[in-house]
């Protein structure tokens, strides 16, 4: 059972760790992390909810615990796009993301970077699904605000 759930979910935590660290070595750890820890609370966690979201909420935490011990965010490898401008752009974004006020971050980034629906949104970060919705309104118009926005369009 444990198997199946780590092969499942392993690619999709995978990818949410490394959107917040942008370092595939960390996310792996990270990741892997968030597989022990569940593995680890698993006898407690059954009869609780959705899997994935249990997941993204380790996940979420274990990525939160990491940036309590280092600031610092390593760029340190890219998805390999096939021109210079998708590597600016991707990193922009990413930049951009990163500066969100943490609430509207992890909203956008389950939201656009997860394709997670509002429900799972709000049950990962345990509030309303209302409050979700707001996150990730508020998150989208904090990132069009900065410089330009994510498509260039501000002053337009």
């Amino acid at each position: 059972m444990l198997e199946k759930i780590i092969r499942k979910y392993y690619d999709e935590i995978f990818r949410y760790c490394y959107h917040h660290v942008a370092s595939r070595a960390m996310a792996e750890d990270l990741c892997q992390d968030t597989f022990v820890s569940f593995i680890e609370h698993y006898e407690e966690y059954r009869h609780m909810g959705k899997t994935r979201n249990y997941l993204y909420t380790i996940a979420k935490n274990k990525c939160r615990d990491h940036y309590k011990k280092k600031t610092l965010i390593y760029m340190e490898e890219l998805p390999e796009p096939e021109a210079a401008e998708c590597i600016e752009e991707t990193v922009v974004i990413r930049q951009m993301v990163m500066s969100l006020p943490e609430e509207f971050r992890e909203a956008v980034t389950l939201r656009y970077f997860q394709n997670l629906r509002y429900k799972d949104i709000a049950a990962i970060l345990k509030i309303s699904l209302s409050l979700a919705k707001y996150r990730v309104k508020k998150g989208l118009e904090l990132l069009s605000e900065t410089e330009g926005g994510v498509h260039g369009t501000k002053g337009n």
